[in-house]
Parts: structure tokens; sequence; C-alpha cells
């Protein structure tokens, strides 16, 4: 007897179940968080939901949550409508927010979090649904990137290591040592910086080190610093780019470029008048075009005078 009880208990569970699985009233169908931000800036979180046509529960309730922390809340059938919680490093703008939205002002890094909304149908089955997504909030650098260096064993002022950095089209041979140091200020998370020459990825024998120093100011530096013997091969066209990137999370991509010349090769190719593809006979004529196709219209407009 007690077995049929537990039995029948059991199927009436399982029909409710179905029955809710089948005809759920209210669902959150999107949510619209950035995965990555800069700090100090302003966030929209966007909280879509839908109705089902079989059963068109009324809306009751809107709440979003930072980790388990509620910070929001939207009731239609109240006045006010909209209520802020207070949450550690989470500033809501109630005048940009609304049933759907919440406008945060001012993120910081502690900002960063798993951002949840939650939705609730009204009586008589109070159904609710939720979806998280998580938010990183990033600290990009105050400046950078800055390359300097040059030729190791070059004195200062002849295109090697000084105080001016490194000078752009400096020449260099084959067997020369290039040291470059690449710097960029303070980030969080940590910068990642990478090295190519002529777009290729330093080789084996490179030498790469990474670490941070404080500046004259105090401020914190992220340093790469590279050493490589130049190859023959990367000076087949002339020139050698050397270049520095600079990547915090998926929000700050920078890069720049360093243009060292071959010493043996007075003029690279793709520079200047006469660059690869072209005679200096026709590079010429391109330059003597302008001046003959003025002195033909000036000839005719002081016959026509005459």
């Amino acid at each position: 007897m007690a077995l049929d009880q537990a039995a029948a208990a059991a199927i009436r569970l399982l029909l409710i179940l179905g029955l809710a699985a089948k005809g759920w009233g209210l669902r959150v169908s999107g949510v619209l968080v950035p995965p990555a931000v800069v700090s100090g800036s302003s966030v929209k979180l966007t909280c879509h939901y839908e109705y089902s046509t079989d059963r068109p529960d009324p809306l009751y309730s809107v709440k979003w949550y930072r980790d388990v922390n509620q910070f929001y809340e939207y009731i239609p059938q109240r006045d006010p409508q909209v209520r802020v919680y207070k949450v550690p490093n989470i500033h809501v703008d109630e005048q940009g927010s609304s049933r759907s939205t919440v406008r945060l002002t001012g993120v910081t890094r502690a900002t960063s979090g798993t951002f949840r909304c939650e939705v609730m149908g009204d009586k008589p089955f109070f159904e609710t649904d939720d979806h998280a997504v998580n938010m990183t909030v990033v600290d990009v650098p105050s400046w950078g990137p800055e390359v300097k260096g040059g030729i190791q064993g070059v004195p200062q002022g002849t295109g090697g290591v000084g105080s001016t950095g490194v000078i752009d089209k400096t020449r260099v041979r084959p067997g020369d040592v290039v040291s470059a140091r690449c710097m960029i200020g303070r980030s969080d998370p940590p910068a990642d910086i990478t090295w190519s020459l002529n777009s290729v990825s330093p080789p084996p024998h490179a030498r790469v080190r990474r670490f941070l120093q404080a500046d004259k100011h105090g401020r914190t530096v992220q340093v790469s610093e590279l050493e490589v013997e130049v190859r023959e091969a990367w000076l087949r066209r002339g020139a050698l780019t050397l270049s520095c990137r600079v990547q915090v999370s998926t929000i700050y991509d920078k890069t720049v470029n360093i243009t060292f010349i071959h010493a043996d090769h007075p003029q690279p190719q793709g520079f200047g008048w006469f660059s690869s593809g072209s005679s200096p006979r026709a590079s010429l004529m391109l330059l003597l075009l302008p001046i003959t196709l003025l002195s033909s219209c000036c000839c005719e407009a002081v016959t026509r005078m005459l």
C-alpha cells in the first residue's frame, strides 16, 4: 500500500515537471554583458526575456546580481519601479536604466565579476529564469609603447644606443647585434609584449627578457628586452623592420615599428623615387612630366596673346 502511494506521488511529480517544462511562462532569451571593458568607462547590461504564447504570465520583476549580491531590481507594479541596492564598486545610473537595461558608470577592476539577470513571472506560478555572463574590467596603459636601443658596440650619436633611443633607419650589417627595449606603462592584467622581425617571430637564438622597473617618476614600467644577431636573409630587401606589439586582454592592441637599413645598400627597395619595379629613366620622366606640361601651357598662352 505504501509503495502504491509512493508510486502515485512520483507519477504526479513527473507530470507536474513535464507540464512545467512544456509550458514555461517567462524565460531569459539572452543577456548582453561586454566580456572586457576599460576601467573608468560606462557599461550597459541588457537582459532580454520573452513570454510563452501558451501562458503569457505578466512580468513580476527583473533583478541583477554581481556574483551573489543583488544591486538592481525592477518591479513594474511598484512605485518607484526601480530600486538600487548598495554593492561595493557598483555604481548604477538610475536615469539611464530601465526594465531591460542597467547602466553602470565609473567601473573599476573591482567591478569585475559574474553578472546575472533573473526574471520572475507574476502569480499564480511565479516562474523564474536567469542567465549569467562574466565581465572583466581592464586597466590599460596610460602611455607607450616606446622602443629604445640600437646596435651593440656602435658609439652614441652614430645610430647606436643613446639617450634619444633608437634612431629610425639606423644602418646595420649581417652579424650586428640589435639590442632593443620595449616599454609601456602599468596595466592590469599585465600586458602581453611580443617581438617580430619582418613580421616573423624572433629565431631561437634571440634573447628575450621580461621584467618590471620604476621610472624617474616612480611609475611602474613593463619592459621587454630583445637581443638578436642580424641575419643576411632579413636584409634581402635592403631593410629590416623590428616590431614590438603590446596587447592587454582583448581591448588594447598597439604596435611600434623600427626600421634598420642595410649598410651596404644605399637605398632599400620601396624607398624614394627609384623604388623597386621602376627604372631611373622612368622615375626621371615622372619627375619632369609636370614641368614639361607647364612649359607647354605657358607657350600656348603666349602664342594666343600675340
